[in-house]
């Protein structure tokens, strides 16, 4: 049972309504991660424009961004955040197996070194933010991402490490 009371897609004023719909024609649905935070309209639309901006398909593939999420909210332990995001990567096509591995033991998952350097790089960001080196950096260079994907890379990560807090304080269900 979620800490905070749902704000339902009936019980929205005109404002509220707007940022949902606008949700569910972006994810099919209104998570619950939206609806506990309905007593907040103007929230829920930065958190809207920056899930715009940080997921975009550029330098680094959107799935690959959503696989990032994965990792991280495996690492979190946000078992909200790893059911909503195992929905999200089924619509792209990756199967369950593949989005548990992510979340509990993306060493193993089957991915190529260049994935598996963001996710390691993931890793260490999320939980050893202090030791991050220039050393981290040059590793994902190394394995062929610019430093576009680094900017990207470090924001997803830092989205990711956002909506896990917050789904984790109020205490949210999954949604399916």
């Amino acid at each position: 049972m979620p800490f905070v009371s749902l704000v339902t897609e009936e019980q929205a004023k005109p404002d509220l309504k707007k940022r949902y719909e606008e949700i569910r024609q972006s994810m099919g649905f209104v998570p619950n991660f939206f609806t506990a935070q309905g007593s907040k309209p103007a929230l829920i639309a930065a958190q809207m424009a920056l899930v715009d901006s940080t997921m975009d398909n550029r330098a680094v593939p959107r799935i690959l961004k959503k696989q990032i999420g994965m990792v991280v909210s495996g690492l979190n332990t946000s078992s909200y955040c790893v059911a909503l995001h195992m929905e999200f990567l089924r619509q792209f096509g990756v199967a369950k197996e593949l989005s548990r591995k992510l979340a509990v033991d993306y060493p193993n998952a089957p991915f190529g070194e260049k994935e598996q350097a963001l996710f390691r790089f993931a890793d260490k960001l999320t939980r050893h933010p202090d030791e991050l080196e220039p050393a981290d950096a040059e590793e994902l260079k190394k394995h062929g991402w610019d430093e576009a994907a680094l900017l990207e890379a470090v924001t997803v990560v830092a989205f990711f490490n956002y909506v896990n807090r917050v789904s984790i304080g109020l205490g949210l269900v999954a949604d399916f």
